[in-house]
């Protein structure tokens, strides 16, 4: 959807000069007629599209009569149709001050559209200010209309412009909700990784106490075996001593050994096994 620049946007204020107050009160009628005719000569280059020649004219144009603020309108409408839209912007505000409320509509239209178009531009380059000029537009459109009410080309891009501010606005709306989740993403996984480095740290600490613990041990066994290792040869007594007390462990081991297989043998005859008969007593 484009704005819409036909009817009276982005016209010429060619017909207005010919009832347009007197300029220079003592050359009223020359001055009227001389403008008028040079206005309508620079207009024939615009209709042309002659942009460049049109823009030109009506340079020279300001440079006569300053005080003609139409002049500065066909300036801005030169401008914009070679797409300096910013330059058509500044001679437009530079018209605010004209009187006649048909052209006042004009200006206003005029304005919208070239601010507009400036919001395209910046759009397009994912820039903020975008939403800065399409909110100039509307508003220009809006004075627009308070001055020509029942033009539709201006309700039109009022539709249009609201849609594209609507449509502005979800799109930053969209990008804010996923900065944020983006950003909640990353707190998720920094937090993550910090837990994760965390439990390394952990585990790490455990090993080190493992291996501190190890090695306490080895040194324990070190030293236990290097006791065992220093204690001093037995002198032939106590070699003798410890032969003695061993010979003595073994034999009774051998006695204790020939009781249990005393022990384990089976009664020869049925009966309880240790039980004495009474002698009679003769």
């Amino acid at each position: 959807m484009k704005v819409r620049r036909k009817a009276w946007g982005h016209r010429l204020c060619a017909r207005s000069f010919a009832a347009c107050a007197c300029i220079a009160v003592l050359a009223a009628v020359v001055c009227s007629d001389e403008l008028h005719s040079k206005n309508k000569a620079a207009n024939k280059q615009y209709e042309n599209k002659n942009y460049d020649e049109a823009l030109k004219a009506y340079d020279n144009l300001i440079l006569e009569y300053p005080a003609e603020q139409r002049l500065k309108m066909n300036k801005g409408a030169a401008l914009y149709r070679l797409g300096e839209y910013e330059k058509a912007e500044e001679e437009y505000n530079q018209a605010k001050d004209v009187k006649n409320k048909k052209a006042l509509a004009a200006l206003h239209y005029n304005l919208g559209n070239a601010l507009y178009m400036q919001g395209d531009k910046l759009s397009a380059q994912n820039n903020q200010q975008a939403m800065e000029k399409y909110k100039g537009a509307l508003e220009n459109y809006i004075k627009a209309l308070d001055a020509h009410p029942s033009d539709k080309d201006t309700k039109w891009n009022v539709q249009l412009v609201q849609k594209k501010i609507k449509q502005m606005q979800n799109q930053q709306q969209q990008q804010q909700n996923n900065k944020d989740n983006k950003q909640n993403k990353d707190n998720k996984d920094q937090k993550n990784n910090q837990n994760n480095q965390d439990k390394k740290n952990q585990d790490k600490d455990k090993q080190q106490d493992k291996n501190k613990q190890d090695q306490s041990n080895q040194q324990q066994d070190q030293n236990k075996n290097d006791q065992d290792n220093q204690k001093p040869e037995p002198t032939p007594q106590q070699q003798k001593q410890e032969d003695m007390k061993k010979d003595e462990a073994k034999r009774l081991i051998e006695q204790f050994s020939d009781d249990d297989k005393e022990l384990n043998k089976k009664p020869e005859k049925a009966g309880i096994v240790g039980e004495k008969k009474v002698e009679k007593d003769w």
